[in-house]
């Protein structure tokens, strides 16, 4: 078995003193500076960067170079997978290219791009899930010169935008939460016989908590659509709890009642 780098490091540093012992400096310095040359001869190689044009010959059809594709500049070999990704194969269209965009998108002609400016951060964490799949599953081979990373190798300004969305997405899956807390979700049934009810409990959404709560439709600023939510009806609201008030959450702004349902009622119908 051949000594691990770490070692031999330790014990050209040995070496070194007990040369010192006996030898010029200089003499020394120059024996030494051998060694470390031989030893940057061992270390990993540069990984490869693939240009377009060069990523294109490996699309797995015949003559080709192989069977690679790339997600968010990162390259993969999926040989493995070459029913899903070879000729004929479902994810053909992925191959020999990096169409990042299409993996949100589902867009297969306009949307095969490693151009993702458009996508949210809810949708590049979802992109990520599908880059962290490929390195479970399948070889790392290299990156691509395109919109993430340059020719050297190096991220792009494309790729430290895409860093900042995801923090952003972080912030607000944490905020998502804490919102969550504060307005647990409602439960929810719908049958033909019946419609639709939307109901509280001391568990609804998931969140446990020692109080039921009535259901409201809850507007959240950077949201489209309201959501179920279930409110406090007694004690301060959550947002001021040095207030006197004892009506909980239901005096704040962002609530409305459903309509035809008593205000105080745990379960409502909905159309």
């Amino acid at each position: 078995m051949g000594r691990s780098l770490g070692t031999t490091f330790v014990v050209l540093a040995i070496f070194g003193v007990l040369l010192s012992l006996y030898f010029d400096q200089n003499l020394v310095s120059e024996i030494l500076s051998k060694f470390s040359v031989s030893l940057l001869v061992v270390q990993s190689p540069a990984t490869r960067v693939f240009t377009i044009e060069e990523l294109s010959k490996y699309d797995g059809s015949e003559n080709s170079l192989g069977l690679y594709l790339s997600i968010m500049g990162e390259v993969f070999d999926v040989s493995k997978g070459a029913k899903f990704y070879g000729p004929g194969g479902g994810y053909h269209f992925f191959s020999g290219r990096d169409a990042s965009k299409a993996f949100i998108t589902g867009k297969f002609e306009d949307g095969l791009t490693d151009n993702v400016d458009e996508l949210s951060p809810t949708d590049l964490v979802a992109l990520v899930d599908w880059k962290d799949f490929y390195h479970k599953e399948y070889k790392y081979v290299g990156k691509l010169d395109g919109w993430f990373f340059n020719s050297d190798g190096q991220p792009t300004e494309n790729y430290k935008m895409v860093n900042e969305k995801l923090e952003i997405a972080k912030l607000e899956k944490h905020s998502d939460k804490l919102d969550e807390q504060m307005f647990p979700p409602c439960n929810s049934e719908w049958s033909q016989a019946d419609g639709g009810f939307v109901w509280c409990s001391k568990s609804s959404g998931g969140i446990e908590r020692n109080w039921v709560g009535v259901p409201r439709r809850y507007f959240r600023s950077g949201k489209t659509e309201p959501r179920c939510a279930c409110v406090r009806t007694t004690g301060p609201p959550s947002d001021n709890r040095a207030s006197k008030s004892n009506n909980g959450d239901l005096d704040n702004p962002n609530l409305r009642e459903y309509q035809n349902c008593d205000r105080l009622s745990e379960r409502c119908r909905v159309m």
